[in-house]
């Protein structure tokens, strides 16, 4: 892959990030949060690749505007996913509101958003910052680079899954991993499969389903862990208190589902494997 195909793919990345953010920075709402952090992962997982080329002598990382808008939209998505997981579980169980734990979910979003206004200030799109980034590019990316980079995620794939039981960190982790190759799926020029270690993940469909199961899995985490954070901290009275303590009961049984069905996919996957071939005997590509 030459210099200028890279650059293209890089300016590619920037114009649907621009996009974009012109939704997010004006709705603030969760598709658009969810969309423009997408993008930014997107590139992200380019620049990974790019890096591992090993004549680059300069590391590329998403520009430091761009990352910080990143983490701030994700507080704020993280929260809008809460008040719907909370509204969502009333709604089923006919529970009556949690008024005091709603209020501070609402009045944490407030307080991103305003930290979002201060950062988008002035900003319009990240030209300068595509612009600094085509400048650090390598001459070109080789196909060995490409299946070195495959290989060694397969490497740290199996790693991840070595214990008998992961831990729920290992699963955001591979879960991570795996979304990085999705991403990357239109560049890659190749079919990964035999180059990975699992034939069970040997399309990117098989790879996308098995990640929806980790993200679901990822969102009761985040949701739990929020509830135990903020009612430590809050003066709740009892009769909310039974009710963040059903609804916390509800949200652990349908993790525990979760996550039995993440050991039936790993069962799947684990059984699928195969011994990974050197580098030198590799067919050509």
């Amino acid at each position: 892959m030459e210099r200028s195909k890279i650059e293209n793919i890089l300016n590619k990345r920037f114009e649907k990030i621009n996009t974009a953010f012109d939704s997010f920075r004006l709705h603030l709402m969760e598709d658009d949060i969810r969309l423009f952090r997408v993008k930014v992962k997107k590139l992200a997982a380019c620049l990974r690749l790019i890096n591992a080329e090993k004549n680059h002598e300069h590391a590329l990382k998403v520009p430091q505007k761009i990352s910080k808008l990143y983490k701030i939209a994700g507080v704020i998505r993280i929260l809008q996913m809460q008040q719907k997981f909370v509204e969502k579980t009333l709604d089923r169980k006919l529970m009556v509101p949690p008024g005091t734990y709603l209020k501070i979910i609402a009045d944490q979003i407030l307080h991103h958003i305003e930290l979002v206004n201060k950062q988008i200030k002035g900003t319009k799109q990240f030209k300068k910052e595509e612009e600094k980034l085509l400048q650090l590019l390598p001459k070109h990316l080789r196909e060995k680079t490409i299946q070195q980079f495959i290989f060694t995620e397969g490497d740290r794939l199996e790693k991840l899954l070595a214990p008998v039981f992961p831990a729920d960190q290992s699963f955001h982790e591979v879960r991570e991993l795996l979304k990085n190759l999705l991403h990357l799926s239109a560049y890659l020029e190749m079919e990964f499969s035999a180059l990975f270690p699992y034939a069970s993940l040997d399309s990117y469909d098989h790879i996308d389903a098995f990640t929806i199961v980790l993200g679901r899995f990822h969102d009761l985490n985040a949701a739990i862990g929020h509830l135990h954070t903020e009612c430590i901290k809050a003066e709740i009275d009892e009769n909310e208190k039974i009710v963040l303590r059903n609804m916390e009961s509800l949200w652990m049984k349908e993790r525990a589902a979760v996550r039995e069905e993440i050991f039936d996919h790993l069962q799947k996957i684990i059984s699928s494997g195969r011994s990974m071939v050197p580098l030198d005997k590799w067919p050509v590509m």
